[in-house]
């Protein structure tokens, strides 16, 4: 059987890629749970698992291209993945006080705006996949996110790649509105 069969009937939850997007989302728990440990050691695990669980966004999308697995259930699942790490790692940073609570705001609804967008367009047979505008955001978030996580960085470095990473949030969010605004009257 191959990596992707079963597409055709429903998901393949042993495909590589759907394997290393439900690893992304299980990560979370384990990453949040570390980062309310005291100690180095917890935190440059929580470090090592948010690398590993960021990688995994790339690796599941190489996963379904090589193996001709992509799917509507990865297409919807793989965002949705994404943003479970990027804002269950925020909550927690900002709950521990080492990051403000308006750049969690600002990511959040942006996050959930699109995913709102999504479901609409779904309504409408339509699947808006991610741009290279969200995929740069993402890896703005991701980068922010490593310097919060790593111990010895300056804050104010850790600040500056937050506030780069909110500024693509913002403009990614108006690009997926414009978007997917013109694949809905498109479809």
């Amino acid at each position: 059987m191959s990596p992707g069969a079963g597409a055709a009937s429903g998901i393949s939850w042993t495909s590589p890629a759907n394997v290393l997007t439900l690893l992304r989302v299980a990560l979370v728990p384990v990453i949040a749970v570390l980062l309310f440990i005291e100690g180095s050691t917890a935190r440059w695990w929580a470090v090592g698992l948010f690398i590993i669980a960021a990688l995994s966004d790339w690796g599941d999308g190489w996963a379904a291209r090589r193996w001709q697995d992509v799917t509507r259930w990865g297409k919807l699942a793989d965002p949705l993945a994404d943003k479970l790490l990027i804002v269950g790692t925020l909550a927690v940073l900002a709950w521990l006080g080492e990051l403000p609570w308006w750049a969690v705001t600002i990511i959040v609804l942006r996050e959930g705006a699109v995913t709102i967008q999504r479901q609409m367009l779904l309504r409408h047979d339509v699947v808006m996949s991610a741009s290279v505008y969200g995929k740069t955001k993402t890896v703005a978030q991701v980068v922010a996110l490593i310097l919060y996580l790593l111990p010895g960085v300056p804050r104010g470095l850790a600040f500056a790649a937050l506030v780069v990473a909110v500024t693509l949030t913002v403009a990614s969010g108006i690009e997926y509105a414009w978007r997917g605004q013109r694949l809905l009257r498109a479809g």
